[in-house]
């Protein structure tokens, strides 16, 4: 720690202990610089994918016709999204609060509109938007904070960015189930489905084949690993 007073519920000030990571040969090691310290938190939050650039190239790629145009976001989608930002989150990289966005709305929306109409139009995404800041922060009540696995990382991202990514998101949720792209007894994505809702629905169908006499198996995958082995784009 750098010396000063930290209160228990001041998660922000607390610093990266060090790491005890797992080497190829077996063996773990204790990493105590910063920038060990980011390789470490970097190989765990973000694997890399397991084939090589060669395999990749071998993928045939059949993309299926598509289901709906696209529409033009409008400014009572921005004004929504506009709505639902936390107001005192932290900001990304530039340095734009959510608060400001907020209040000044009637004012930005007449200029953001047509700025996110023109990168639709021309295809074009500027750079400055797809820059992020990456920072790790514990997980709670978790025993041990020298194992990388027990930090997750936070995206910081740019506030106008975030605004259009969340009308792009909006409209694409909403066309997949208005055409039931998503399967029925999917939840994940799925508006008002909650893990709650999937319990639900297990326990029921494990209760069903019971009262049938019949015998229910369950697979359970370690979707992290399925992941790492798949390609994407």
């Amino acid at each position: 720690m750098d010396g000063t007073q930290v209160y228990p519920t001041d998660g922000g000030r607390a610093c990266i202990p060090t790491l005890k990571v797992d080497t190829n040969a077996g063996m773990m090691q204790e990493v105590v610089m910063n920038e060990s310290k980011s390789e470490a938190l970097q190989a765990t939050f973000f694997p890399g994918l397991m084939c090589s650039e060669s395999e990749q190239e071998e993928y045939d790629y059949d993309y299926l016709a598509p289901k709906f145009k696209f529409k033009m976001i409008t400014n009572d989608q921005i004004r929504q999204a506009i709505l639902h930002l936390g107001p005192h989150k932290a900001p990304g990289p530039d340095g734009i609060a959510n608060v400001v966005i907020m209040q000044c709305s009637d004012l930005l929306i007449p200029h953001l509109g047509p700025v996110y109409h023109v990168t639709f139009r021309l295809g074009v995404y500027p750079t400055q938007w797809k820059d992020s800041v990456t920072i790790v922060l514990r997980k709670l009540a978790k025993p041990d904070y020298t194992v990388p696995g027990t930090h997750r990382p936070i995206a910081l991202l740019n506030t106008i960015t975030k605004v259009l990514s969340t009308c792009v998101a909006e409209d694409l949720g909403q066309m997949a189930e208005v055409h039931r792209l998503l399967p029925d007894n999917h939840f994940g994505c799925h508006p008002g489905r909650t893990t709650t809702d999937s319990l639900h629905f297990v326990t029921k169908f494990v209760k069903d084949a019971w009262r049938k006499r019949e015998v229910v198996s369950t697979l359970f995958l370690d979707v992290k690993s399925v992941f790492l082995n798949m390609l994407l784009n």
